[in-house]
């Protein structure tokens, strides 16, 4: 039976609280949380050492039955530091045994070895908490291609580390569905779920569509069904679909409610079809 994740983009909220309610009171088995800031100048969040608000939170998911399986997400740059990372690798802990989402720099502003050596350094961190890292390939940043992706998931695989593969990504790196079917399970923990555009030539359109404007799945352009097939039935399906063009009009937790109700549909019709 598929277990399906709330990502943070598809409902974000700065309190953890709030995102454990609109989880459970829309159904989601799962959800993923942003601790620590993806870019500078992203507001700290709120879990950063405030032991009583994890306890809260704690105690809020066992009552839920929700579980945290990811929590974001560290930009690997150069000279990456991870001398900021133990606070929020902490609150993490605090809540399970999320899996901490890893992405690289734009192409061209970070090198590949320095992004696997980086991530081994996070991986080896990361253990020391008790927690595993995945790397998530990004179609317009560095390592963006799946021999990369897997390159770098090779150089954390000593810590524990693994791979997320995203739909919209999936689409953008030109990965097939037979590319897919030949992956190792073994180092896959995680797929986030979205539909999209179909994909511009231009980059600007590219970093728009992956931040701030996805479609509801079976209501965009790619080729889901092809990639779910391919793809094991036993992970969590993360719905990750940033729209920022609803912001202004759409409350966080409808949209949760509809990015669930149109995975769920999706995937009733690819059984029905056999």
């Amino acid at each position: 039976m598929r277990r399906f994740s709330m990502s943070y983009l598809t409902a974000p909220v700065v309190s953890p609280l709030e995102s454990i309610r609109i989880a459970s009171d829309v159904g989601y088995d799962h959800l993923g949380l942003r601790i620590h800031p993806t870019a500078a100048a992203d507001a700290p969040s709120p879990l950063l050492g405030n032991k009583a608000l994890a306890a809260e939170c704690r105690r809020r998911l066992d009552n839920s039955g929700l579980t945290v399986t990811e929590v974001e997400s560290w930009m690997i740059r150069r000279g990456f530091d991870l001398s900021h990372s133990a606070g929020a690798m902490e609150a993490a802990a605090e809540l399970g045994s999320p899996r901490l989402i890893a992405v690289a720099d734009m192409r061209g502003a970070i090198e590949q070895a320095e992004i696997e050596d980086r991530f081994a350094g996070l991986a080896e961190m990361a253990s020391g908490f008790g927690l595993g890292v995945d790397f998530e390939p990004i179609a317009h940043r560095a390592a963006g291609t799946l021999d990369e992706a897997l390159a770098v998931v090779a150089a954390g695989a000593p810590h524990g580390a693994g791979l997320i593969l995203d739909m919209l990504h999936i689409d953008r790196m030109g990965i097939s569905p037979a590319e897919l079917a030949m992956l190792d399970r073994s180092v896959l923990n995680n797929v986030h779920l979205c539909d999209a555009p179909p994909k511009p030539a231009d980059l600007e359109t590219m970093v728009r569509h992956s931040a701030f404007d996805r479609d509801l799945p079976g209501e965009g352009a790619l080729p889901l069904r092809a990639y779910l097939a391919a793809l094991p039935t036993d992970r969590p399906l993360s719905i990750e679909i940033p729209m920022l063009r609803l912001a202004n009009t759409v409350l966080p937790q409808e949209r949760a409610r509809r990015g669930l109700a149109t995975s769920k549909r999706l995937l009733a019709e690819i059984e029905a079809a056999g």
